[in-house]
């Protein structure tokens, strides 16, 4: 009787821990929306490559904040932060030859067991006027403390300039 019931027990750990990961990753859709403010957006930015920063101290704003400020005089000094209390998460796009990109922060969702960053990137369709100037599109927000794992889920969306 209880070699029958192997095969179930088996069945059901595997669903369970399929579910556990899809969650993990923020797949199935439930969890917690987090408010967040920006701290920056703009098109220019020294940070040339893209990159994904979850910030928890000063010293690591310090270095993410130098470099993104490195293009402008006088560079402004990093924002005030408790970092007992608040997370930075900075999302950079790279450098492209013109305008007409964008990067966003759209939501931010703690799942229980990680937190979900959904960013937008946004690219210039055919025949969209665009400024003729180097840009590098950034997001800079705040949010609650953060002490969890954090995933980037990123969509890329194009305009319809035509």
């Amino acid at each position: 009787m209880r070699r029958r019931l192997l095969p179930f027990y088996t069945i059901g750990i595997i669903i369970l821990v399929v579910v556990l990961i899809l969650h993990t990753f923020g797949v199935t859709g439930t969890g917690k929306r987090l408010q967040f403010e920006t701290v920056d957006k703009g098109y220019y930015s020294g940070h040339f490559n893209p990159a994904y920063h979850v910030i928890n101290g000063i010293d690591e704003l310090a270095d993410v904040w130098k470099k993104h400020t490195e293009i402008v005089f006088p560079e402004p000094l990093p924002p005030d932060v408790d970092f007992s209390k608040t997370t930075i998460i900075a999302v950079f796009m790279g450098q492209f030859s013109t305008g007409g990109y964008g990067i966003e922060v759209k939501e931010i969702i703690d799942t229980g067991l990680s937190v979900v960053v959904k960013v937008e990137k946004s690219y210039p369709g055919k025949g969209c006027v665009v400024t003729l100037a180097f840009s590098q599109p950034y997001h800079i927000v705040k949010v609650d403390k953060i002490d969890r794992y954090v995933l980037f889920d990123t969509i890329t969306t194009t305009g319809g300039c035509g």
